[in-house]
């Protein structure tokens, strides 16, 4: 086993080295951590950026930059939180629901690409598929993908050491948003809760500011569900969820057709979530170490930072040529 360990880690090593751009520095603007929902989407690029040996700042609008220098800096940023962000022609920028005229001239010089999450809307557009849900348009310079875990992949393989099926809590955790309107979840979460109220099982939601406490929360639970609001299940949206708590150590459960065919359907899916506590509860009871294994292996692989990263990088070198 240690040596097919080194193996994979040496691959790994390979190919985030082959990929990589010499940035200065990598700079995120914007949402500091927990300040916004969107901050754990950079955490995400932060740990990943270090551990490619970048030096990562995470800035905003409050911060005083008149002293750092930012040339050959890659800028990652989102609309809601990029003013003040510098504008320059020797950096690059990476630019979520940007849509401000102030970047024209960066685009234009293709010194920026937009970044959006894979939804159904892709399907139509004139994209070309990099990978599974993950699409491109060079002439637009504009690329699609779902988010990922924040942990990394010797890290998930940390955890599956020491994963362990007994002495789980009756608790089930969801850590993550839940609210109404278009775009919650809350009335897909009620029927799951009522599930676990038959069953004696307390259903528990937040965010720790500890990514320890997070994985312990849903490493101990006895299922951790990625439940999502109606607008993301019709429309295909991929929430980063899915991948934490499958890499945390936890089974995949969704009630998202996408999701379930992202996995292969290896997971536990139902669009009733009432009837989804119970599924789950079924398969949780003849669950094996090797088949969540499978599923921890298969976001290690494809569903890190350090795999978005790359495709990232693949495709800003095809707008640059």
């Amino acid at each position: 086993m240690k040596i097919k360990l080194l193996i994979f880690l040496l691959i790994n090593f390979a190919i985030e080295s082959s990929n990589l751009l010499k940035f200065n520095k990598i700079v995120l603007w914007g949402h500091k951590l927990h300040s916004h929902t969107h901050s754990y989407i950079h955490w995400g690029f932060f740990r990943a950026f270090k551990h490619l040996g970048y030096e990562v700042l995470w800035l905003d609008k409050n911060d005083k930059v008149n002293n750092i220098n930012f040339e050959n800096s890659l800028f990652i940023t989102e609309s809601q939180a990029d003013e003040n962000i510098p504008l320059r022609q020797d950096c690059f920028y990476i630019l979520h629901n940007c849509t401000s005229l102030k970047y024209k001239q960066l685009i234009d010089s293709k010194k920026a690409i937009t970044l959006q999450v894979y939804t159904h809307d892709c399907i139509p557009r004139k994209l070309t598929k990099m990978e599974p849900f993950i699409l491109y348009n060079v002439e637009e310079q504009i690329i699609y993908m779902p988010w990922a875990t924040d942990l990394l992949p010797h890290e998930i393989n940390e955890i599956k050491k020491n994963l362990r099926f007994a002495n789980k809590k009756k608790e089930s955790y969801f850590i993550g948003t839940v609210g109404a309107g278009t775009f919650g979840n809350i009335n897909q979460i009620n029927p799951f809760i009522k599930a676990c109220k038959e069953n004696g099982i307390s259903f528990k939601t937040g965010i720790s500011k500890s990514l320890e406490d997070n994985i312990y929360f849903i490493q101990n639970s006895f299922m951790a569900p990625a439940i999502q609001g109606e607008w993301q299940c019709k429309n295909g949206y991929i929430p980063c969820r899915i991948f934490k708590n499958i890499s945390y150590g936890q089974f995949g459960i969704t009630n998202s057709e996408t999701v379930y065919n992202l996995f292969d359907k290896k997971i536990v899916y139902n669009s009733d979530t009432y009837q989804l506590f119970y599924d789950a509860q079924k398969k949780i009871k003849n669950l094996t170490l090797n088949e969540l294994y499978e599923l921890m292996d298969f976001v290690r692989d494809k569903h890190t930072y350090l795999n978005r990263i790359n495709c990232l990088f693949k495709f800003i070198k095809m707008v640059k040529n």
